[in-house]
């Protein structure tokens, strides 16, 4: 499948069956984030980050990394008994992924019962709204929908590092005029500034938040670990070459895990929900994690790196080619 721009695919796309791979990777994951929750007493890390999401809403921001516009969805969550709460924060994160996959052109199967997912459901982790919130920008831009547009990117951006760069590529991507985009925008300049209003003084506390206390990135791929500001230099060739707007779009993704400072492991879930084919399978590379630790999970830089190679490949040959041929 590929990346869909016109609004009756993107509908005949979304209304198909679900396969019976769909079904078994939706099956299978929702399954696991139950056996997560029966086996939990034994498990140290179970829910770990969205205990921190719950913690926020009783004004302990210690491991709160995320836009305050999502407390009051936190909120609602915290008073519902934990079981409860964890099983729906699963299913959003599961279901964000499938329609991203749906939406995206992606592998669904694939995604949902990569290592990523179970990692995600594991930990209790937001990938899975942000992805879908990705998702549902995209389907709002396609659609000419714009407040469903701002939605998607009002719950995407609230993880800084993913959100905002993702929404800004499918900006970039989306076959509308600019006044248009600048509509889908409306809805999320609201909840920002709301946000302000509601918790003030809210940007100076995250950002001590994450000055005094990092989050740990053990499971960070950024090659910043090892070249640091040179990885910068990897943003060129997705910006300058001539190429498509989906394997744009695909490169610049990929190029976000690799040259950002800090990119978890886990977020490679956008990535697998776009048409990149059977290369998303290195991601269970972290399967490895109980026999080499954590630099199973640093080493899934190879995905991305792999498919930014992949998709630039092509037009770098052919920009070579074509001077040669000038040359001769």
């Amino acid at each position: 499948m590929e990346l869909i721009m016109d609004a009756q695919q993107m509908r005949s796309r979304l209304r198909q069956r679900l396969t019976r791979g769909e079904l078994f990777g939706i099956a299978l994951a929702l399954g696991l984030a139950g056996l997560f929750l029966w086996f939990s007493p034994s498990i140290d890390y179970f829910g770990y980050d969205f205990k921190n999401y719950l913690n926020a809403t009783h004004g302990d921001f210690s491991f709160y990394y995320y836009g305050y516009w999502l407390l009051p969805i936190f909120t609602v969550l915290a008073k519902l008994p934990f079981a409860v709460s964890y099983m729906l924060w699963c299913c959003v994160g599961v279901l964000g992924i499938f329609f991203s996959a749906r939406v995206f052109g992606g592998k669904a199967p694939l995604a949902l019962i990569s290592f990523q997912m179970f990692y995600s459901l594991i930990y209790g982790q937001i990938s899975g709204l942000v992805v879908g919130g990705l998702a549902l920008c995209w389907w709002g831009l396609v659609n000419r929908k714009w407040w469903v547009a701002g939605l998607g990117i009002a719950l995407a951006s609230a993880k800084y590092q993913i959100g905002i760069p993702g929404v800004l590529f499918l900006l970039l991507t989306a076959d509308c005029s600019w006044k248009d985009k600048f509509r889908a925008l409306i809805l999320p300049i609201f909840v920002w500034l709301a946000s302000l209003l509601i918790y003030p003084g809210w940007i100076n506390q995250a950002l001590h938040t994450m000055l005094s206390n990092p989050p740990n990135d053990d499971g960070s791929i950024s090659l910043w670990r090892w070249i640091g500001p040179w990885a910068l230099l990897l943003w060129i060739p997705p910006v300058v070459l001539r190429l498509p707007p989906q394997q744009r779009l695909i490169a610049l993704v990929a190029t976000t895990g690799l040259a950002l400072p800090y990119f978890q492991q886990a977020d490679l879930l956008f990535l697998l929900t776009l048409p990149i084919g059977w290369i998303g399978l290195l991601g269970n590379l972290g399967y490895l994690l109980g026999f080499f630790g954590w630099a199973v999970l640093q080493a899934l830089a190879l995905l991305p790196a792999v498919v930014y190679i992949k998709t630039l490949y092509p037009a770098v040959r052919s920009m070579v080619s074509n001077r040669s041929e000038k040359a001769a």
